[in-house]
């Protein structure tokens, strides 16, 4: 019996391209925006791990000690969430160019507050993948208690992310202090505490407490920010810089979300 058509074609690639990216959409992204956790793998694990594989993503150094400012070599590792099946990606070179958009573009990659592998994770994608990402998560550590190589690590993502990404959405969870009721303060005296507005913040941006705010808002032309409190206890404020924080935590979902949404939000997208 004689065989006819080109044999050299793949069945699945002569399927109507609208129902491979409905495959590659119920493969690769089932969940209407689904996290995909990418965080800095533990020192230990990886040094565990073979140095085979290793060498298969970019490597740097973390602090592993933030007393005594120890650091060790590691990198970032991903968690493929439930639900996600990866295997259609090893199937052909077009297939996986193909499937490769939908992974990620229809999925928000979610580096909490590990922002030291936001880098090294976009610098080791191909450039058609890296064009594909959509959608980050990311949280900002507490101000009071970042570091200068939190600073460092910070300023370095928002500098890659603004330079070499087509981000449309980032989801911005800010770590917030809560004080206790001090000595005298009635309860609730802090939540009652007017939060600051956009025009407060035209000034308060200016300060070197938010140095961090000025390198993020070089990512723009984004179609929705999302900026959350992380809200967790501190100490009731006995400084400037703590009294700051309490002060801007409050703020943080009102005057700061909106003044940020003005210079990051694409104009078509302010309604």
């Amino acid at each position: 019996m004689a065989i006819t058509g080109d044999c050299s074609v793949s069945p699945f690639l002569r399927v109507p391209a609208e129902i491979r990216r409905n495959i590659y959409q119920f493969l690769l992204a089932p969940d209407v925006d689904g996290l995909i956790p990418i965080r800095t793998e533990p020192p230990v694990l990886y040094k565990a791990r073979n140095a085979s594989l290793s060498r298969q993503r970019t490597r740097f150094r973390v602090m592993t000690d933030r007393v005594r400012s120890g650091s060790s070599e590691t990198s970032y590792m991903g968690y493929k969430p439930a639900g996600i099946d990866t295997g259609i990606l090893m199937v052909s070179r077009q297939i996986h160019q193909e499937a490769c958009h939908t992974l990620y573009s229809e999925n928000t990659f979610d580096f909490d507050i590990d922002v030291e592998s936001i880098t090294p994770f976009f610098r080791d994608l191909t450039p058609a993948a890296l064009s594909s990402v959509r959608s980050i998560r990311l949280v900002k550590r507490a101000l009071p208690y970042c570091k200068d190589f939190d600073r460092c690590e910070w300023r370095s993502a928002c500098a890659f992310l603004a330079a070499h990404t087509n981000l449309r959405r980032v989801t911005l969870a800010i770590v917030g202090g809560r004080p206790r009721p001090m000595w005298g303060a009635p309860i609730g005296h802090w939540e009652s505490q007017e939060p600051w507005g956009i025009e407060d913040f035209d000034h308060i941006i200016q300060t070197e407490r938010m140095e961090w705010a000025r390198q993020l808002i070089s990512i723009k032309k984004l179609r929705a920010l999302d900026v959350v409190a992380a809200l967790e206890h501190c100490p009731p404020p006995r400084s400037n810089d703590m009294v700051f924080f309490a002060n801007f935590t409050a703020s943080i979902e009102t005057g700061f979300s909106a003044y940020l949404k003005t210079i990051m939000l694409d104009n078509a997208s302010i309604s």
